[in-house]
Parts: C-alpha cells; structure tokens; sequence
C-alpha cells in the first residue's frame, strides 16, 4: 500500500534558502510530490520556509511534518497540512477497500479534483498560477501573471473562468484601449497572457476546450491587435554623445547612462538580465548568461567598453547575491515577487533618466529608453559593414534570439572586429 506524508523538498532550493513543503507519496519505492501551493486555492499562506523553520514527522506524527513555532503563520499552515495529508490519507483507504490498483496519475487526479472543483473564479485561478510560477523561480512570467490579474480584477472583479467568451474578450480589449489608453502592443501582451492562462485552466481541465474563445475563426489577437515592435533605434553620433557626458559618480542619470551604455556595449543584453548578472558570470574574458526569457545560453567577449564599466562596479559595490549591478538587494528584496517589482521600479527609473540624458545631449525629441540600445546594437553592427542576411535589425522580443543564432554564425573574431568599427566612437 502506498503512504504518504507532509514533507520539506529540500530537493529544490528556492530563493533566499527556503524549500516548498510538499504532501509525498510512495509506493513501491518510489515517489512523487505534490507542492503543497498547488493544492489550495487560498494563496494568503505561503508554504515554503528555511530548514531551521520545519520540523520533520515523527513516528507519532504519522507522515505529519509541521512548520515551527518561529515560523509567522504556523498556526493556520499547520492546520491546512493536517486536513491535506487527512484527505490524501482518505483517498488511499479508499483503494484499499475497493481493491483498486494504486498509480501516481489517479492519485493526482483524485488529490486534485477537489481543489479543482471549486476554482471558478479567473481571480482566485490567476492566484493558483502565480504561486506555482513563483515556486518554479520563473520571476518574470509570475510578474507578468500578476499585473494582467490586477488589471482583470479593476475591469471585471468578479469574473469567473467561464465567462472569457469572445464578448468578454472583445469588451476587454474596448476597455483597456479606451479607458486605459493603452496601445495595441500592449493590450497584445496582456491578451496573450489571458491566453496562455485559458491554455492552462483547460490542461487542468477547469475549463471547456469547446468553449476557448481564442482563434483565427473567434477572437484572433493577430488579426486585432498590431504586436509588432516599432524598430526604434539612433545612430552612433548620439551615442558618441551619451558616452561623453560627464556625470557625477553613482547619481541616477551616471547610472542610467552605464546600463544603457553596457547593453550596447554587450550586444543587446536585456535589463532583466543584467539585473541579474552576477561576478560568477564573468570568470575572465567573456560573460556567460542564461536570458531570463527564453532560456538561451549567451556568451559575450568583454571588450575595453564593457570592461571600464565592469571594472567601476567592481571598485565601488559590494553587493549581496554577488550581483554585478546595485539593483537587486537580498538583504531587501527576498521574494521573487519584491525582486520583480523593484526590477520594474529601477527600468522605470532609468528609462526616466534617460530622457533627461537626452535633452542634456540636445535632443530632447529623442525617445532613448533601454531599449534604444538593443536596437542600436544591431542597427550599428550593419552600418559598420555586417552582411545583412546574418544580422537583423529589430531586436524584440520574437527576434533577439534569431539575431543571436546569426551572430553565433561569425567567425571568431569577425563580429569583433565590426564592434571595434562601431564602438570606437
């Protein structure tokens, strides 16, 4: 007969050394676990702590691992893993008395069809798949995820899953167009983001495929809305310019202008990701990352331009985490949630800053966002003599790893080269 018990993963470390407290079942010597978030429906609890915060089941316990009494909310999480580890100890008496042959998919489908049941809200649904994306370490997407079901909740609080029909889509779009200002570009990210949540509730089977409102015969977002990413780029006068300012060290606009100047200088590279760029990435002669996005692996030779900005972070900050640049602060952002957000606080800064650097340039017409320099990048390896059938000069989202894939086609040292022709402003 299988068991099952309230355990610690500590299998997988998340942020700030915590692991997720999960129900485990075993049979035959082998097991599964079911993170204990993905269970409930209620997210005001959070069921991942340190080690030093969990006490593991005794033999009285029967299977019954708890949170500690250092732990803020044990009380309550301590009594939704009772009743969770009662009810899955309930399923398993009912193989037994119905001489039903154990497997882990049935279980799953019987631990989860309660939960599953009641989860009609898109609010509360929302809720259910932030946390699972939040216990994945996928920061982005949960912060995505969030800021569409803040939206969602201002247009329709009480909406339910069922009621994303096309109407509902349609109204939406009117909404966010009309009383939010908002452009098409965006209202495409947040339609496909409703999307992608609609995919899911139908995998889990909470909602209808034959009621999926979204298609070339329904509501096509492509045919809608226009995604496409403005092509928005300077020429290397302008950034000759930006470099040559003199600011004063560690002010916001000298800050703003290193990232900006480091993304050019490093091939486009995204904030996200140098938000997150670490020492350990930069071993001696190349920066090695993984894109926070896609998950593409990204090495980049450091050149004397990158280099002289490496070197004055280096000098000037000591940062917890070993991060590279003064964004993130383990010390102050401990959750992925207060990591996305002061990512968003500090881009939205820059992007500010940037502005202002661009009046102090003489052109105050000038849209220079962080952006601006992923594009330029490209648009300035062309101009400097790069064939066009391997570089293209729009580096969205959609693109940037198709121009990183023709990149990757150069001989060593010939992308270098170009680079040297640009960046020797």
């Amino acid at each position: 007969m299988a068991t099952v018990s309230i355990v610690l993963k500590t299998t997988h470390k998340l942020a700030n050394e915590e692991f997720a407290v999960a129900l485990r079942v075993t049979h035959e010597r082998q097991s599964k676990y079911f993170v204990i978030s993905q269970l409930i429906t209620n997210q005001s609890l959070k069921f991942r702590c340190k080690a030093d915060d969990w006490k593991s089941a005794e033999i009285e316990d029967n299977g019954l691992g708890k949170f500690r009494k250092s732990f803020a909310t044990y009380k309550d999480c301590n009594v939704i893993l009772e009743s969770k580890l009662t009810e899955a100890q309930k399923i398993l008496l009912h193989y037994e008395s119905n001489n039903t042959t154990f497997s882990f998919d049935q279980f799953e489908a019987d631990l989860k069809k309660k939960e599953k049941s009641v989860i009609t809200s898109l609010q509360e649904y929302y809720h259910v798949q932030i946390s699972i994306l939040e216990e994945q370490g996928r920061v982005g997407q949960a912060g995505l995820n969030y800021e569409v079901q803040r939206i969602l909740k201002k247009f329709r609080p009480n909406a339910l899953l069922t009621d994303v029909n096309i109407r509902f889509l349609e109204s939406f779009e009117y909404w966010l167009r009309n009383e939010r200002n908002n452009k098409d570009t965006t209202i495409s990210v947040k339609m496909r983001n409703l999307q992608r949540v609609i995919n899911q509730a139908i995998e889990d089977k909470v909602f209808k495929l034959a009621d999926y409102p979204f298609g070339e015969k329904k509501y096509s977002i492509n045919k809608r809305l226009d995604n496409k990413t403005k092509k928005i780029a300077i020429h290397l006068d302008k950034i000759s310019k930006l470099k040559s300012l003199n600011l004063i060290p560690n002010s916001a606009l000298h800050f703003a202008q290193q990232i900006f100047l480091f993304s050019y200088y490093c091939r486009g590279m995204n904030f996200i990701d140098i938000t997150y760029l670490k020492w350990k990435d930069i071993p001696e002669t190349h920066i090695y990352y993984t894109r926070k996005k896609t998950r593409g692996q990204f090495e980049i030779p450091i050149n004397d331009y990158s280099k002289a900005i490496l070197s004055y972070y280096k000098d000037n900050f000591t940062i917890e985490g070993d991060f590279v640049f003064p964004i993130i602060d383990l010390t102050i952002h401990k959750t992925l949630k207060q990591q996305y957000t002061r990512k968003k606080t500090a881009l939205k800064a820059v992007n500010d800053n940037l502005k202002k650097l661009a009046k102090m340039i003489g052109e105050p017409t000038l849209k220079l966002t962080t952006n601006v320099g992923r594009h330029s990048y490209a648009t300035g390896l062309k101009r400097s003599g790069a064939n066009t059938s391997y570089i293209t000069e729009a580096l969205g989202h959609a693109t940037q790893e198709q121009t990183q894939t023709y990149l990757d086609e150069f001989e060593k040292g010939v992308i270098e080269s170009w680079e040297n022709k640009m960046f020797d402003l």
